[in-house]
Formats: structure tokens, sequence, C-alpha cells
């Protein structure tokens, strides 16, 4: 469906308006910056709240760029683009059991992963034990951590939706640790809470 306002629009204005709409978003996040500074500096309770709720705690950013993408749309202006999840919501596992903290699921050779919950991708490293890892915080406030991962182009602090490819298994051994309020939680435990 077209609108016949945006056809008599040229490209040029078109993309004024979007950088037009960013500037006035990055200058609505100044401004509640500064509104919460000044607030923080007349009042002793809410300088109290801010220090041991949002300071004194670990923030989850996947619940925040839910929160703010619901509000104020993508932080960038981009092309609105259709999301297609491409793998189902369960991994799919002939086997399951106890490793450290978390788990070791048995899979197929070579399996492709696919995120469990949308998120922000909080670590891309090297555990030992672990292999390459990738750890996800969701936007549900559940951090998730898969590892002995190889061929991904995921990087840090990307956002990941739910059913991405998040990479393939080196393998046929996927670790996964679920970690919810400082709790190591089962797959299983998870998908069905």
């Amino acid at each position: 469906m077209k609108y016949k306002c945006l056809e008599k629009l040229k490209p040029k204005e078109i993309k004024k308006g979007k950088v037009l709409k960013f500037i006035n978003k990055c200058l609505m996040a100044i401004l509640l910056g500064i509104i919460t500074l000044i607030v923080m500096e007349y009042s002793p309770k809410f300088k109290t709240f801010m220090n041991e709720e949002v300071l004194g705690k670990n923030i989850s950013f996947g619940f925040i760029g839910k929160i703010y993408n619901k509000y104020f749309g993508e932080v960038l202006p981009t092309d609105n683009k259709k999301v297609v999840t491409v793998f189902n919501e369960k991994l799919e596992y002939t086997n399951i059991e106890k490793y450290l903290d978390g788990e070791k699921l048995t899979v197929s050779d070579n399996y492709l992963v696919p995120v469990i919950n949308s998120g922000i991708v909080v670590f891309v490293g090297e555990k030992e034990g672990l292999g390459k890892i990738i750890t996800v915080e969701q936007e549900d406030k559940v951090t998730v951590t898969y590892g002995n991962i190889k061929n991904t182009d995921i990087k840090l602090y990307d956002y990941v939706t739910r059913g991405k490819f998040l990479g393939e298994i080196d393998g046929n051994t996927l670790y996964l640790l679920i970690n919810k309020d400082n709790n190591y939680i089962g797959y299983e435990t998870y998908i069905s809470g």
C-alpha cells in the first residue's frame, strides 16, 4: 500500500525525514538523562533508588532494548524489514546431561543452533571446557550461554531475534548454560516454565 503523501516526497526529503527522526530520538535521550540527573540532585530518595536499583544491580540490556523499541522504534533509522523465523523454537537433541553449571546436549553433527529467545549478545569468546561461546541476555531477563559454536557471524552487542541462526556446532555437542536471577536452570525447566 502506497501513501499519496509519500509519493510526492523526493528520496532526499525521505532521507532527511529519517535523519531528523534520529536526531529527535537522540535529543529525547539526552533530555531524559538531564532530567534524571536534576531529579537525583534534588531528591535524596530518588538518588538512593537509582543507586540501589539501577546502578547496584545487573541491568538487563535485552529488556531495556525491548522497551525502547516498543516506545521509540529502532535506534538507527533503517527501512522496515520483515523478520522471518528460520528455525523451530525448541532445540532438537538426542541426549541431555548435567555439565559444569549447565548442560551438555547431544545433537546431530554440525547442528545449526537457533537463538532460543530474542536479546543482546553480551559476550563472544573462548572459555575452557566450553570452546567458543556466545552469551545472549534475553528480553525476558534470562542469560543463555551457548558453547562449542563455530561458523558464526554474531558479534558483541548484536541484537538477535528468536529463531535466528546463531552458529554451527563443532562436532555433536552443544553446551548450554541458562541463568535466571543468578541461578542456573535446566533447558527443559526453562522451556516448560
